[in-house]
């Protein structure tokens, strides 16, 4: 990649002192360094028009050394085999490595790198890629003592949840953080100092400020007209539906296609009415398929396999404990599920009293041994029965005492039928201590799973059929996305790869997300900021029957969704990129203005010196 020259338009073509010129140092090793650089760059443009000037460039490509050299060329191999990407990721990352890499860079790149910088002549040089800072940095410093003018250089990290290790170059003026798992790592791996750390977000693209200053709170009123007005705008097929916005990066990389059957056949068959977005990218295939496809069929088909899912899943549930019975699928999918929406009341498996509760039949109150019924109100001081049986015996229901034959108070201080067995059981304040025990374990909430499983599933005796509601469902495929800020304002629901920048632009206007895939090592990070942040969920694209069941129970659930989205906005920095432009552009201007003033103390120096020669 070579250099990418971009001069801010002004009324005049003098420069004023005010001018920056900026270096980007980038690389197309995915999306996300490039639109961190252009989102920078577009601040700078705005906080000082028609005085800038910034280049990007890709130093690890063209000065760089095999095998880096080759990186961009193999991203998009290893980023579609997550197992070799993992190997790569984990190898680079050791502590071995990271030394080794520096030496051998700065070894063997350094000289191509500051001969490059020379002839650039930035003002200041920002690196938002891991591989362009120990080397740069070193550049920089060897540049400001030759020149005897200090050039700052600045690292803006582009992770989340977890970074590189040759992120932390501890040689930079400020190092701008997006979280503070990052904050931590870059204190631990590279003894960042606090006072060269700024927590700001990570730079996203100028639309998403906009957008979130207009949406607000996107669950008020206001903010729901907001969408209203953006879905318009963008002429969706409906206004009024919820709406999922699936995606899967720039190439439209991911199982997109099964996730979107597995959401058509869910949200018809729990009768949802919804309008699914995909954004396909450059996947022309893919949307000309949606366009095309016979979303019938996909019905039927799916209906069988989510049939299927289940009847297999209650057989194995009902024979062996849960754990035993799931494939490497399943447990992929549960693996990140930690805010499920499912542990609702709504659930029978979560609901504080279970139908079980019910089995205890009611005559065993009155079977209670005779020498315990609870006295009525009327005459409780006359009769003391209680200090003379003591006895640790206690006769069975089968065995009536001769004493008490009359069973009139058991109607009285019986619970009523309704009641569950417990609740009728706790009131009497004289039971045993055995009887007690028993009841405590009958209300026990630890045997949920083998209440569900005594009645399992049987593929041999026919299921009643039930009348469907379906749901009215639309498809829309959509190409490359240009504005994807308001498509995100008038989507209810992200469904996307865990790309920190997606999970950013989403959080900036409190959308809820839902991850399906990740690159391990590099991203895996960014699910747990996600789910540990409680404004998403991480399901497994090889489980899309999960994704879409899980989304289901969002829609469902206005509660839950409204809790997903405040959680969103509390982490999102849709300002982030504005105000680390102008954090380094006020700096800048002022070691500008250092520089020239050593710059004339240096040349009425050498002036002097002249004159004094000249003199003698």
């Amino acid at each position: 990649m070579g250099d990418e020259a971009h001069a801010s338009q002004s009324d005049n073509d003098e420069t004023s002192a005010n001018t920056m010129k900026i270096l980007f140092l980038s690389s197309d090793t995915g999306g996300g360094h490039r639109a961190s650089a252009e989102s920078l760059a577009k601040q700078f443009q705005l906080l000082w028009p028609g005085q800038v000037e910034y280049v990007l460039h890709d130093m690890v490509t063209n000065e760089g050394t095999p095998p880096y050299s080759s990186l961009v060329r193999f991203y998009k191999h290893l980023s579609a085999n997550p197992s070799q990407w993992k190997l790569v990721y984990e190898v680079s990352n050791s502590r071995a490595f990271e030394m080794l890499a520096d030496a051998h860079l700065k070894l063997m790149c350094e000289r191509a790198v500051r001969r490059r910088i020379m002839d650039i002549a930035p003002d200041v040089v920002i690196s938002v890629h891991p591989l362009m800072c120990n080397v740069p940095v070193m550049s920089c410093a060897k540049i400001s003592q030759k020149t005897g003018k200090h050039l700052p250089m600045f690292t803006v990290v582009t992770d989340l949840g977890s970074a590189h290790c040759l992120w932390f170059a501890n040689g930079v003026e400020k190092m701008f953080v997006g979280s503070q798992q990052v904050w931590d790592l870059a204190q631990a791996r590279g003894k960042v100092p606090d006072e060269k750390l700024v927590m700001s977000g990570l730079p996203i693209r100028h639309d998403f400020a906009v957008q979130a200053e207009a949406l607000g709170d996107r669950m008020s009123e206001q903010g729901k007209a907001y969408q209203a007005k953006v879905r318009q705008e963008l002429e969706l097929p409906r206004f009024d539906k919820p709406t999922l916005l699936v995606m899967g990066g720039g190439e439209g990389v991911g199982s997109l296609s099964k996730i979107v059957d597995a959401l058509y056949v869910e949200l018809v068959d729990q009768g949802i009415d919804a309008l699914i977005l995909v954004v396909c990218g450059r996947n022309e295939k893919l949307k000309d398929d949606l366009e095309r496809r016979d979303w019938e069929s996909v019905l039927e088909k799916g209906r069988k396999k989510r049939d299927q899912r289940v009847a297999t899943s209650s057989t194995c549930v009902s024979t062996v404990p849960p754990t035993g019975c799931m494939d490497g699928t399943v447990t992929n999918s549960i693996r990140k599920i930690l805010s499920n929406s499912s542990l609702h009341m709504d659930n029978p498996l979560s609901a504080p009293a279970l139908q079980a509760e019910e089995s205890p039949p009611a005559q065993e109150e009155t079977a209670l041994p005779p020498e315990k019924p609870t006295p009525a109100p009327e005459e409780p001081a006359p009769e003391e029965p209680a200090p003379e049986e003591p006895t640790p015996e206690e006769p069975t229901p089968e065995e009536p005492t001769p004493e008490e034959p009359t069973p009139e108070p058991a109607p009285e201080e019986q619970a009523p039928e309704s009641a569950p067995a417990h609740l009728a059981n706790t009131e009497g304040a004289s039971f045993s201590e055995e009887k007690k025990e028993l009841d405590f374990e009958a209300v026990s909430m630890e045997p949920q799973l083998p209440l569900v499983t005594q009645t399992p599933v049987s593929l041999d005796v026919p299921q009643p059929s039930f009348e469907r509601c379906n749901g009215e469902v639309t498809v829309t495929g959509l190409g490359f996305v240009t504005r994807m800020a308001e498509y995100m304002v008038a989507a209810d629901i992200l469904v996307s790869k865990a790309g920190p920048g997606t999970i950013s632009e989403a959080a900036a206007v409190s959308l809820p997300v839902m991850l399906t895939s990740f690159l391990p090592g590099q991203e895996e990070g960014n699910v747990d900021y996600v789910v540990d942040g409680g404004f998403g969920a991480y399901v497994s694209d090889k489980d899309p029957i999960g994704i879409a069941e899980e989304l289901t129970l969002w829609l469902r659930d206005p509660v839950k969704l409204g809790l997903l989205s405040k959680a969103a906005k509390a982490k999102g920095a849709p300002h982030a990129a504005r105000d680390i432009a102008r954090f380094i552009g006020d700096s800048t201007l002022k070691w500008k203005e250092i520089n020239e003033e050593r710059s004339k103390e240096n040349a009425e120096e050498v002036e002097n010196i002249s004159s004094s020669d000249s003199s003698q």
